[in-house]
């Protein structure tokens, strides 16, 4: 079905010259946890309290833990604390944990005890298994047909405590605790894919046959009436991108090269943004093999930035988690090399480069001490090691123009 053309949103960030600008960031690398060589080789990280665009709170670590799940190539799953004690949450007996999503507590207050916190932890296994833990127990378990390639929360408040989970055969889902919502399959239709030349590099033509879900998202898009109306956005292996509404697709992308990640935010300026600044997941930036990184904005995709190395994963965070008041996220951005770059209004402002290649990247909203940080898991077989993974924690400090 065509759709209708709707009113463009402004993306030249001309309201920004107002607010105090950044000069740059200072990144340093503030505390190294040393995780137990019993648990395995760490494969996914994911932060509680989580820093994300639209999850984040001033006060959300009034407790004074931040808490990093991690999942390793053996199936163990563990809660890291910023203290650096460690529980490891039930033994499932799953295959490599692959993906994984830590989210606010679900459990019934009277269930919850006031020492550390549990969250939520979802884990996507290499024989496609969803597994939800509350409180340190396997939940529920879903199971998709192939490995699970990307978790990600939903964002509509009608539905705080869903999640959208993708696989390396195309399926899309929507689920929480209890059950599967809806479930499809990305396919570009009637929309042909990109044509390959016969004296191209074949290996490319077999990334284009790829069926995997790179990485998905949930973004607040305006509809045919401008009423703001809740979407997932997935990427797909093959060259496009595809929003779904309740499982339906409604709108397609292609890419001339394939999207490695997806992120929720405003990092444009746009009359969505002004008008409802709470909002803070109305657009989306894309990022790809070729280290362009774009925005989704009113369903169209305009440039934003360019980087050195291709991406690997992308996250944002509210301006306010560092000057207090609103404006385009800032975006941190892992590639496929050692280094990290933060941007922010299409600019790189600041770079890190590790002493490793991470083998999982993650953002938290506010380490005890420290404030907003990144997470790099280094690999136990880099640096000499060979007993344990171990978590790097990069302290992110704005430097303000005057």
């Amino acid at each position: 079905m065509a759709q209708a053309k709707r009113p463009r949103l402004s993306s030249n960030g001309s309201d920004a010259s107002s607010l105090p600008l950044f000069c740059g960031f200072e990144l340093t690398e503030k505390k190294v946890i040393s995780l137990p060589a019993s648990l395995g080789p760490v494969s996914a990280v994911s932060a509680w309290p989580t820093g994300k665009a639209g999850h984040f709170t001033a006060d959300s670590t009034a407790d004074k833990h931040a808490v990093f799940a991690v999942g390793t190539s053996h199936g163990c799953i563990a809660l890291v604390y910023s203290d650096e004690s460690t529980v490891v949450l039930e033994n499932s007996g799953s295959s490599a944990v692959l993906q994984l999503l830590a989210k606010d507590s679900s459990a019934p207050a009277s269930a919850i005890s006031d020492a550390k916190p549990v969250p939520d932890v979802v884990a996507g296994d290499a024989d496609g298994q969803v597994l939800v833990y509350v409180l340190g127990r396997v939940f529920s378990r879903n199971t998709l047909p192939a490995p699970i390639s990307t978790l990600s929360a939903d964002l509509n408040p009608n539905m705080p405590s869903s999640f959208s989970v993708g696989d390396m055969s195309g399926t899309i889902a929507s689920c929480h605790a209890q059950d599967t919502l809806w479930r499809a399959q990305l396919d570009m239709g009637s929309q042909a894919l990109p044509v390959v030349p016969g004296g191209a590099d074949q290996r490319a033509a077999a990334r284009l046959l790829d069926p995997t879900v790179n990485s998905a998202c949930s973004v607040w898009l305006p509809d045919n009436h401008g009423l703001l109306t809740s979407y997932v956005l997935a990427a797909s292996a093959r060259g496009f991108i595809q929003l779904l509404s309740r499982g339906i697709p409604v709108h397609t992308i292609p890419l001339s090269t394939p999207c490695t990640s997806v992120c929720p935010g405003v990092f444009v300026a746009s009359d969505i943004s002004r008008e409802l600044p709470g909002s803070s997941y109305t657009q989306a930036i894309v990022g790809d093999g070729s280290g362009q990184l774009l925005v989704l904005d009113n369903f169209e995709l305009v440039p934003y930035a360019q980087v050195e190395y291709p991406i690997a994963r992308i996250f944002s965070l509210p301006l306010r988690a560092f000057v207090g008041y609103d404006g385009p996220d800032v975006v941190v951005c892992a590639t496929l090399s050692d280094t990290i770059y933060v941007l922010h209004q299409r600019k790189i402002v600041a770079t890190y480069s590790a002493a490793f290649w991470p083998s999982a990247v993650d953002i938290v909203a506010d380490f005890p001490g420290i404030g907003p940080a990144i997470v790099l898991v280094e690999p136990e077989a880099l640096a000499g090691k060979s007993s344990s993974s171990s978590l790097h924690i990069i302290s992110l400090r704005p430097l303000l123009d005057g």
